[in-house]
């Protein structure tokens, strides 16, 4: 694994959530549900603690159904709890997210530029759903050239996250964003040499490239992107927003119908 050296900026606190679906949110829940499966399965009004906890967890080991049921609903609440704070977020900032959100001249842009259509992605490279999500997103560029992706480079899973974001910010000002983009999202670049390698295979100079995700003006606006990932309560990635609404995860279907609506409003 590999570490660069950087300025030492603040981090939201909320940046640190490793993959999506807000686990330290659901944990408080998952353990009132299993409590109220304690009190199901034990057939009576009250057990001693210890033996609830045992016939818990007796019981949803012979019960393997109920426990991924009653995971996927926590999940889905949780996930619906965390895209109504951050639809909310969006509405209060609307006008101030003409510039941050989707105005920044740094930020990367897959796709066409001027195509109308305008979607933002939140993402991380170390993101294994990202990573799973690139060819779809990719694809669905492709059949969609009237749309674009605004990326917000979100290193939140692990140190060498920031590294990547900002190597990929400084190929996006060399005219390589999308070779070294994808490359990244390929997986396998946990140290310095294979992400050098990375960007010699684009046709950077690895030494140039190294030298300007290094400045100033790059590590400042991938704190600026984490502040803002916080204020909108994007807790893992990738999380795409279109048309005020967001969407967690590479759910294409979804993103396609929200596209089509956009069309029928122009």
């Amino acid at each position: 694994m590999f570490y660069v050296s950087e300025p030492e900026l603040p981090m939201p606190e909320s940046s640190s959530q490793s993959s999506y679906g807000g686990w330290r949110d659901i944990q408080g829940h998952i353990t009132t549900g299993l409590a109220v499966f304690a009190v199901i399965l034990a057939g009576a009004p009250y057990v001693l603690p210890q033996v609830q906890a045992w016939q818990t967890q007796q019981g949803l080991l012979e019960r393997p159904a109920m426990l991924q049921a009653a995971s996927e609903k926590l999940q889905a609440q949780a996930d619906a709890a965390v895209a109504t704070k951050t639809r909310e977020a969006l509405k209060a900032r609307a006008e101030s997210l003409k510039t941050t959100l989707y105005g920044s001249k740094m930020d990367p842009i897959l796709g066409n530029p001027a195509a109308p259509i305008k979607i933002v992605e939140f993402l991380d490279y170390n993101c294994t759903y990202c990573r799973s999500g690139a060819p779809l997103v990719k694809a669905f560029l492709e059949a969609n050239p009237d749309v674009a992706i605004i990326i917000k480079e979100y290193p939140v899973i692990s140190k060498n996250s920031r590294p990547l974001a900002a190597y990929a910010l400084a190929a996006a000002e060399a005219g390589k964003y999308e070779a070294v983009h994808y490359a990244f999202m390929s997986g396998g670049v946990d140290s310095e040499a294979e992400a050098h390698a990375v960007l010699a295979k684009a046709g950077l100079n690895p030494q140039t490239i190294q030298a300007r995700m290094s400045s100033e003006d790059i590590q400042n606006y991938i704190t600026e992107t984490l502040v803002l990932g916080d204020d909108l309560a994007i807790t893992g990635t990738p999380t795409f927003i279109i048309d005020g609404e967001p969407y967690n995860g590479t759910n294409i279907p979804a993103m396609t119908a929200a596209v089509e609506k956009l069309r029928k409003k122009s």
